[in-house]
């Protein structure tokens, strides 16, 4: 699946290539990045925007997998108040090691 960033990329036609360097073991849950020589070997500049392109895309994915978590601990506290479901979010990340943000990152009135 890819995260996409904006119609505009779609506008100029763009097409994506891939690029090794992302890597990720699925059984232990853990990333890695080894960028290869030809992307360190092109203009700073193009870098700079390649990732931010790519930081932007794994924040989408990133939220994404946040709020199904945060849906998980929802369907097993139906009755408990946002607040708390929020707090045993922080609590299963905390538990996890993951980053968790403080504050719910979308506003939410009802779960």
């Amino acid at each position: 699946m890819f995260a996409v960033l904006d119609d505009q990329e779609d506008a100029c036609g763009a097409f994506h290539l891939p690029v090794q360097g992302l890597f990720a073991d699925l059984e232990r849950a853990r990333g890695s990045v080894h960028l290869d020589d030809e992307f360190l070997s092109m203009q700073p500049e193009a870098q700079m925007a390649i990732l931010q392109d790519w930081q932007r895309a794994l924040e989408v994915s990133r939220r994404r997998a946040l709020m199904q978590m945060f849906a998980e601990v929802c369907a097993s506290q139906p009755q408990a108040p946002l607040s708390l479901r929020w707090q045993r979010l922080r609590e299963r990340c905390e538990r996890l090691g993951l980053e968790c943000p403080d504050e719910w990152p979308v506003p939410v009135t009802a779960a």
